[in-house]
Formats: C-alpha cells, sequence, structure tokens
C-alpha cells in the first residue's frame, strides 16, 4: 500500500490536481512547463482556471443545470437532423422556391407536415431552454439573449450569404462577403459588450464584497474571481456560431447532398458544434451567477452603472443607505453601513467623535484613520467591516 505522502507526490508528479479547495487560489496542480518557460504561464493560469470550473461544476450543477443542458443538446439534433423525413439528407424539392403561402408553386407550400411539425418542436425547444436558462441564472437573463442574438445573427447572414452564393465563400461573390463581415462585426460587438459588463462587475463585486486594508488580499480576492477561463470560453462561443451557422447553411445549400463525397462531414461538424455551443452557453452564463450568488448587484458595465446611478439619484435625492451593518455573531446594528452605490462608511472609534468616513481614510473631524475593524457595542466583538454585511455569494 502506498502512503498518502507516496501518492500526494505521484499526483503531483503527473500534473494531476493533488490539492482541490472551494476558492481558485486553494487549487494547486504542477506547473511543469511553465516554470521553464515562463512565456506559458498563461496557459498554466488558463488549465487551472478550466480544472476550477470542472470541480465547481461536478460540485454544484443540480439536476435542473443536466436537464437545460438536456434540452438544449436535444434542440441541436432536431434542428439538424431529418430522422428519415428526407427533407435535409434528400435534398429537398430544389426547383421550388419561395416563402410566400399565398403562391401555389412557392417552396414552402411543398414542404411536408412531418418536416414542418419537427421545425416547430424544434424551436420550442430552443424557447424552452432560454426560458431554463433564465430560471436558473437570473443574474445573467440580458446575457443569455446576447447569447441568442449572437448565434441568430450568425445563422442569418449565412443564411443571406449562401443565398448570393450557394458555395460561399468558395464562389468570392462580393455581396455574401460583406453580409459575412456585417454578421462579424455584431458577434465581435456582443463579445466586447459581454467581456466589459462582467470584468467591471466582477471588479465592483471584489471591492464591496471582499474590501481588505491588505492590497495582497485584495489581489488574492482578485485572483480568486479571475475571467481568464470563462472570457476564453466566451470568445470561443463567439467563434463557433460563426462554424456553426457556416456548416449549417452550407449542409443545407448543397441540393444535390449524394454528389459531395464530404457532405456527412458539414453534417458532423454542424452537429458537434452545435452541442459545444449549448454547453458553453451554460458555462458562461453559470460562471458569472455563481460568482456573484445573490450578491446585490447587476451584470453591467460601469459606465451603464453611472447611468443607473445618476438616473436613481435624480428620482430619488433623499434616498437612504442600502444597508446598515450587523454584528457577524450577535446580530446588533453596528456602526458602519453600505450605501447605494457600493461605499462602505464606518463610524470612528474615537470617544465623543460624531465622524465616518471608508475604513483606512482619515476621519473628517478628529483626523484619526478610520479602523477597517469595528467592535460590536454589545458583545465586544471585533470583525473586519466586510463581516458586518451578509454575504450571500457563492465564495
Amino acid at each position: 500500500m502506498m502512503t498518502e505522502a507516496a501518492m500526494e507526490e505521484t499526483e503531483a508528479g503527473d500534473g494531476l490536481v493533488f490539492h482541490e479547495g472551494s476558492r481558485l487560489t486553494d487549487l494547486k496542480i504542477g506547473q511543469n512547463l511553465s516554470i521553464d518557460y515562463p512565456r506559458l504561464e498563461p496557459l498554466h493560469h488558463l488549465k487551472i482556471e478550466l480544472m476550477f470550473h470542472f470541480y465547481k461544476i461536478r460540485n454544484t450543477w443540480t439536476v435542473g443545470h443536466w436537464a437545460t443542458l438536456g434540452v438544449g443538446f436535444l434542440a441541436v439534433i432536431l434542428s439538424g437532423w431529418d430522422f428519415g423525413i428526407n427533407e435535409l439528407s434528400g435534398g429537398g424539392d430544389f426547383y421550388t422556391i419561395g416563402i410566400n403561402p399565398s403562391d401555389e408553386n412557392s417552396g414552402i407550400r411543398h414542404v411536408s407536415n412531418a418536416a414542418i411539425a419537427l421545425t416547430l418542436v424544434s424551436i420550442g425547444l430552443w424557447a424552452i431552454l432560454l426560458v431554463r436558462l433564465w430560471a436558473i441564472f437570473p443574474l445573467m437573463r440580458s446575457q443569455a439573449i446576447s447569447l441568442y442574438l449572437a448565434l441568430f445573427a450568425a445563422e442569418l447572414c449565412q443564411f443571406v450569404a449562401h443565398g448570393e452564393d450557394a458555395n460561399f465563400p468558395f464562389g468570392w461573390e462580393m455581396d455574401a462577403i460583406v453580409i459575412t463581415f456585417v454578421g462579424f462585426i455584431f458577434i465581435a460587438f456582443i463579445f466586447f459588450i459581454l467581456l466589459r459588463a462582467v470584468t467591471e462587475t466582477r471588479d465592483v463585486h471584489v471591492e464591496e464584497r471582499h474590501y481588505h486594508p491588505d492590497p495582497r488580499q485584495r489581489e488574492i480576492a482578485k485572483r480568486d474571481h479571475s475571467l481568464i477561463a470563462w472570457s476564453v470560453a466566451l470568445f470561443a462561443y463567439c467563434v463557433l456560431v460563426v462554424i456553426h451557422a457556416w456548416s449549417g447553411a452550407h449542409y443545407v445549400a448543397l441540393r444535390q447532398p449524394g454528389a459531395v463525397e464530404w457532405w456527412w462531414v458539414l453534417k458532423a461538424v454542424y452537429m458537434f458544434s452545435g452541442l459545444l455551443l449549448v454547453w458553453l452557453m451554460l458555462q458562461i452564463l453559470w460562471y458569472p451567477q455563481l460568482m456573484l450568488g445573490n450578491a446585490e448587484i447587476r451584470i453591467e458595465s460601469d459606465r451603464s452603472r453611472q447611468v443607473g446611478g445618476d438616473r436613481e439619484s435624480s428620482e430619488m435625492p433623499n434616498q437612504q443607505p442600502a444597508r446598515a451593518g450587523k454584528c457577524p455573531d450577535c446580530g446588533e446594528i453596528t456602526g458602519v453601513k453600505m450605501l447605494v452605490d457600493g461605499e462602505i462608511e464606518a463610524a470612528c472609534a474615537i470617544d465623543g467623535c460624531n465622524g465616518s468616513d471608508t475604513p483606512g481614510e482619515k476621519c473628517p473631524i478628529c483626523g484619526i484613520r478610520i479602523s477597517s475593524r469595528v467592535i460590536c457595542a454589545s458583545c465586544n466583538t471585533s470583525a473586519p467591516v466586510g463581516n458586518h454585511f451578509s454575504d450571500d455569494e457563492a465564495w
């Protein structure tokens, strides 16, 4: 039998996880190449965060998460497989075109009832997926819509581009290229907006919920909330929506699939990229939701938060501080409060002084520095100011 020390040494030597914690900075894995080649250090951090995502998913995902994933997978399968209806695998009736239902020669009038039913079921599953995402990720509802818009924009651009050039992009039709380029710009815009909103909300969250007078502790808190793996997942999603949309449109645009030997490859790419898209969609929405938990904060950029704050302040000029601090031991109200903008103020600890300011700053009345720890007048418990507010977040 191997001792625990020997097993730990073996696992560390193999580069496997040998310590799993509830925080990102508690996770330790073998570095290997990143020590000898410092330029590969970002890959090491990415590896750590991906492992952290894996363990968090394994420990926090419930039946509802996996059921939602299953609904998305089924939506992708039903949208790209005709199950013997022969609408896709047979190439359809490529002599009838048009979407005017009043024209008896229109192509939409010649689609079989089974194909229409399958299409409606697939659309319904995509709608159910969106509702499920709203239900389990309430902080990320607008971001879920943005991900859907990116997917819709990519597919719409590819449909129009293949209408101009059935062999796109190999036909080099300028109109099709321009349409696709516009789609790229829109998807890049969504990527930038999502990345900025989540990153800046993370920064506000760390400043509010993890304040500490020691800058090293603040750096650790920020590292615990790192978004490297999340950003890579978001970028991969934006790339995959283009691949998924192109393979699907190209898959349909080939009107005689039997004449193309590699036609089945397009179908495989469409299916695989679609399944991966659904997984990435859940991962992108899940991680910020887990990171922020039930914190009273919205996912938005700093500029949007400032505009919203200005609007709220003009509508409610006499608004009181959002929350009063409570002793983490006995629950009594203490001399610390959190304002509506997330700023924390603590009362001066000097007897007879009624001043208050941000912990670490000098009291505006007596000039003594405001302590980052507050002593409860009821039970004499001394605790950091951040502990005087209920912490509903995940970590």
